[in-house]
């Protein structure tokens, strides 16, 4: 029977030996190409043998703060290429997971207990930054391991026989048809009624389609004029006429993210809403509140320490077709997928943000209508601009109706713009420490078929 210490010698033995092979699995398995040891990895599950050993190796750094002599102190090799090992399955495309219906609750609650004991058992005595890079990964395994991968199958448009054929023409099926024509039309009705938006964007649709089919040196150029800025680093001019605000008088609420904050966010969030790159959705937050409380407590560390996660820097790039038969750049809309976990952490911070703007009357709202919860500015615009119109037409006046349509508009505001405003509108130093780290380390991945 072999002790405690001689097994995780045993252990370290093996991983120096298979750290020396090229493409080696913590298993002891090697392989040819890098592509087929992330695939044996994904399916046999061997991603929690390397959680196993990493915090075996980190078993004796509990604190959630790290010392500054860690930073000069020799450290265990072989927990650290683990740990890169691990984070090499966020730069591949996951598989979408097979949960369960929402209903299914006895499901969702099994699930609950056992992402919430792994937690414990794996990460729960480790170092605030070990958590934060491997919250996500152990979720996504233990729900793969537990619901498995959806499966996908391309369905054909379906082939009418002769004799389907020939019963069309009978008086009985015309008489049928006529009746699925009147089912159908007081289902759109109840359709209507339900949700009149999402009926109507589904009528006036146009059909979309198309695979992106650029080279990667093209895409690289493209994002690079797009989102690169060669004067990022030039300090602003001074703008003549900018008023700084008063001091607030309600100061800005800079404590941790207390869990019915957390809970709102995630209540709020659709849970149909694509996940980030670790694979993670809203939905499982909202069925797994233990889940749920142990990343509230990270986030509350997060925010104590002014930590800003590489996880939640990092975004998979996607391209949606605008139109059919879509093929060149221009023709898609580029949307970027984060992972949920640095969704949340931000809303909080917007919410409290916002809040601060506009009980100190920083915000003029008659005219700012983005972004004010409460405040539909699109229908508020639309009413004024149909009265415009027809008080023009009724009383015969010549009205100019322009609408601007800025290209890239989020995306072309330099990073020392947002760095002044925070500072004019007096944000903590904190919060502009943590968002000058979060757009300073954006990254994002692309994913080529």
């Amino acid at each position: 029977m072999l002790t405690r210490t001689a097994q995780r010698t045993m252990r370290l033995r093996t991983l120096n030996v298979v750290l020396e092979m090229d493409y080696p699995c913590i298993c002891g398995r090697r392989f040819a190409s890098e592509r087929g040891m992330k695939i044996h990895r994904t399916k046999m599950g061997c991603l929690n043998k390397s959680f196993q050993l990493q915090r075996t190796a980190l078993a004796n750094k509990t604190s959630e703060n790290q010392s500054w002599a860690q930073n000069h102190s020799a450290k265990e090799i072989q927990a650290e290429n683990q740990d890169e090992e691990s984070r090499q399955l966020i730069n591949a495309k996951r598989q979408k997971i097979n949960f369960p219906a929402a209903t299914a609750v006895e499901q969702w609650e099994d699930l609950d207990s056992k992402i919430a004991l792994k937690l414990d058992s794996l990460i729960g005595d480790s170092t605030l930054e070990h958590k934060l890079a491997t919250f996500g990964d152990i979720i996504y395994q233990t729900s793969l391991e537990t619901f498995g991968a959806k499966q996908y199958q391309s369905k054909g448009p379906p082939k009418r026989s002769r004799r389907q054929c020939e019963m069309d023409k009978l008086p009985l099926s015309r008489a049928e048809s006529a009746r699925e024509k009147r089912s159908q039309k007081r289902k759109n009705q109840d359709c209507f009624l339900r949700d009149p938006f999402q009926f109507a964007r589904q009528l006036f649709q146009q059909p979309k389609s198309g695979t992106l089919a650029v080279s990667r040196e093209d895409l690289e150029a493209h994002l690079k004029e797009t989102y690169s800025d060669t004067n990022r680093e030039l300090p602003l001019e001074e703008t003549a006429g900018l008023i700084w605000p008063a001091a607030p008088g309600i100061k800005f609420n800079n404590k941790p993210p207390n869990l019915q904050e957390v809970v709102a966010v995630v209540n709020k969030a659709r849970a149909k809403s694509a996940p980030g790159p670790n694979g993670v959705p809203y939905l499982l937050y909202k069925r797994c509140p233990n889940v749920l409380k142990r990343l509230h407590k990270i986030l509350r560390s997060a925010w104590n320490n002014i930590k800003v996660s590489k996880e939640w820097m990092t975004a998979e790039g996607v391209y949606i077709p605008k139109e059919q038969n879509s093929k060149e750049i221009n023709q898609f809309r580029p949307i970027s997928l984060l992972n949920v976990e640095g969704k949340i952490f931000f809303s909080v911070m917007a919410t409290r943000l916002t809040k601060c703007l506009t009980e100190n009357g920083y915000i003029n709202t008659s005219v700012q209508k983005g972004g004010i919860p409460g405040v539909s500015g699109c229908l508020e615009h639309a009413t004024m601009i149909r009265e415009a119109i027809q008080r023009a037409k009724s009383e015969k006046l010549n009205l100019d109706v322009v609408w601007l349509d800025l290209a890239n508009a989020y995306g072309s505001v330099p990073h020392g713009m947002i760095q002044l405003a925070l500072r004019m509108y007096h944000v903590p130093e904190d919060i502009q420490v943590m968002l000058d780290d979060y757009f300073s380390g954006f990254r994002i991945h692309e994913v080529l078929n």
